[in-house]
């Protein structure tokens, strides 16, 4: 009821069944499948996932999603998507379902180019500046129509990231490698460290850059997964089989991030198993008699609320 995010990511893999296909992800072009997953925001647990072939966009799966979530009674929520579920008619079925959404305006829509036009003077104003941690950026609102419906930008400048591109483009300028004409530079030039975000509903200020920083949450859990918990490489040779690696891929993560959050900073999942292999029982007929815990031990299970 509090939000779900929505986000998706790349499994490359050179498996022989047809979902494998030639795709995009992550700025390289590969082989791969596509895994979904919709975290929710509250208890920043995966809730539901899905698998698509390569080739498939994700901008072309948001629909399909939110009707499959529908039918499991997750219905009017508040959506965190990033920028390439932005389409037409993905935002127009968020209007019609009702439910709430805060996305990244991608940068080759023509609104996003209007807005950089008409709206980036008086952006850099002290009464613009938002806190963001140890960070100052600035943020503009506005109300606008977006496909004939009532939404609000949020234009938001963060000078250090705008400084940190500055200098890549003089650069290239400098070296001669970017050969395009004035007006063209003077667009780049005007729109580095600028991100424009979309929402349904009106946002305080400093709520905006946070609330969209949440949809991090997702892209928390595919590290999990691919890293901590080693769903790459596939190593599965048909769809059957990828389904129940997915399926128990999913409910592990589940257990991860409980655990995680369980042992907080202190302590890590994987030292956590390292530590609880060498706790060993003997069973008999009529009872289980558990070998001496370490100190270690002792401390996990107690952090954990484990009755040993």
């Amino acid at each position: 009821k509090n939000g779900i995010i929505i986000d998706a990511t790349s499994l490359p893999n050179q498996i022989r069944i047809p979902l494998t296909m030639w795709g995009k992800g992550d700025d390289v072009i590969d082989k791969q499948i596509r895994f979904l997953l919709v975290v929710d925001k509250k208890n920043e647990e995966p809730l539901f996932f899905r698998h698509y072939a390569g080739n498939i966009v994700d901008v072309s799966t948001l629909q399909t999603t939110i009707l499959e979530l529908h039918k499991y009674g997750v219905k009017h929520a508040y959506v965190y998507l990033d920028a390439g579920f932005f389409s037409e008619d993905n935002i127009k079925e968020l209007y019609n379902k009702k439910m709430r959404f805060l996305t990244r305006l991608p940068s080759i829509r023509t609104i996003y180019k209007d807005l950089m036009n008409s709206d980036l003077v008086g952006l850099e104003d002290p009464t613009n500046v938002v806190r963001y941690g140890k960070r100052a950026l600035f943020i503009k609102q506005k109300e606008i129509k977006l496909f004939e419906k009532k939404a609000y930008v949020h234009i938001v400048l963060d000078p250090e990231r705008k400084g940190r591109e500055m200098k890549k483009v003089m650069l290239q300028i400098a070296d001669e490698k970017e050969k395009q004409d004035h007006q063209e530079l003077n667009y780049k030039f005007k729109t580095r460290g600028v991100m424009v975000l979309v929402s349904s509903f009106k946002l305080d200020k400093k709520e905006v850059v946070p609330a969209y920083y949440i949809r991090q949450t997702a892209e928390k859990m595919f590290a999990f997964s691919k890293d901590d918990l080693e769903l790459l490489p596939l190593r599965v040779h048909t769809e059957q089989t990828l389904k129940g690696l997915l399926f128990l891929q999913f409910i592990t993560l589940i257990a991860y991030v409980r655990l995680k959050k369980k042992l907080g900073q202190k302590h890590t999942v994987e030292e956590l198993t390292l530590i609880m292999r060498n706790l060993k029982a003997k069973v008999y007929d009529d009872e289980i008699i558990i070998s001496e815990m370490t100190k270690q031990q002792k401390l996990l299970t107690q952090k954990l609320g484990i009755i040993v």
